[in-house]
């Protein structure tokens, strides 16, 4: 993961660097003699603590969490708590007494890195089918590319993790008009490590056309973190689903009728009683195209059934599972 100044101004304010950690703090790390990441997901770009070394702790991955962000040389590092002595600074133990971290209003979030108007509290998790996406868009690369065997074939695709009632944050004009006339391909490269990029080309085929390009340009920005970091926790929340008994009922009844009914039973069946209302079933011409799940704010190492909320959205209330190729639903 990368971690940059991208909040200036809380900087001159506060005299250091702002954190892209998910619950601040100020504090101590005394190292046990371990090694600290880039990515404590990935445990990309590792260095080694030296016994005994004290370094300034300003961050945990969530509350409680068992990662701790740490300066090491100036860079933001993430060392795993139990690597050494976290000591807090008094506001902040106070804090951890008081504070659940759970915004449970509707009022946005604010930390470092959100836009002026605050990250947004409620996010929906966006995942196509891509075999029914590619009926009405034949001719799109990652359609063309689409076979039997692709992970796409049997699996829910990423489309997007899009914050609540908020867009281009912070995006030049000229890159608005760029995503909205679909010009995806001039839009900004996005600064994702290796394994971020190889993973999102496999559950997102749409980056054939440039679409964590558009999609990190209207709802990216808004998220408070960067690409990598944004990127990471929706390829997470992803890999949950398709290994869910959602994932299993579409992947067994390709090319057949399921209901909205058996969609939200096998979601509970994965992630809980009563989770249901957070899903939501859409379909075009009979043909389900996607699933939407109503989410919290989502922060490194939460599993999805810990974010759930109810969604009021419109479910369609039986769906064809689309087969690979154009028609093929009419053949089979």
């Amino acid at each position: 993961m990368r971690f940059i100044i991208a909040f200036l101004l809380f900087f001159l304010l506060i005299g250091q660097q702002p954190t892209y950690a998910d619950y601040p703090i100020t504090g101590n790390f005394t190292s046990n003699g371990c090694e600290a990441y880039t990515s404590s997901r990935t445990k990309s770009e590792p260095v080694s603590l030296p016994s005994g070394q004290i370094y300034s702790a300003v961050g945990l991955n969530i509350k409680d969490g068992d990662y701790v962000s740490i300066k090491v040389e100036g860079r933001n590092k993430w060392v795993n708590k139990n690597c050494g002595q976290l000591s807090l600074a008094s506001a902040d133990i106070t804090n951890n007494a008081t504070n659940n971290n759970t915004n449970t209003s509707n009022q946005p979030v604010t930390a470092p890195g959100c836009p002026p108007k605050g990250c947004a509290e409620k996010y929906l998790l966006a995942l196509s089918w891509q075999s029914a996406f590619c009926e009405t868009h034949p001719t799109k690369k990652e359609c063309l590319a689409q076979t039997e065997n692709s992970y796409d074939a049997n699996n829910f695709t990423l489309h997007g993790l899009w914050p609540d009632k908020l867009s281009y944050c912070g995006v030049p004009s000229d890159d608005i008009n760029k995503d909205e006339t679909g010009n995806w391909k001039d839009l900004p490269i996005l600064d994702l490590d290796s394994e971020t990029n190889g993973e999102l080309t496999k559950i997102m085929p749409g980056v054939k056309s440039n679409l964590e390009r558009h999609e990190w340009t209207k709802h990216g920005t808004c998220d408070g973190r960067d690409a990598d970091d944004y990127y990471d926790l929706a390829i997470d929340l992803v890999k949950e689903v398709n290994a869910s008994d959602v994932r299993d009922l579409f992947a067994q009844n390709i090319g057949e009728t399921i209901t909205l009914f058996e969609t939200k039973k096998a979601f509970e069946r994965t992630f809980g009683t009563g989770t249901a209302t957070s899903l939501n079933l859409k379909c075009s011409n009979n043909l389900a195209t996607e699933i939407r799940i109503k989410i919290k704010r989502p922060l490194p190492g939460q599993k999805l059934a810990d974010l759930l909320i109810p969604s009021g959205g419109i479910s369609c209330d039986q769906v064809v599972v689309d087969a690979v190729g154009v028609g093929r639903v009419s053949e089979l």
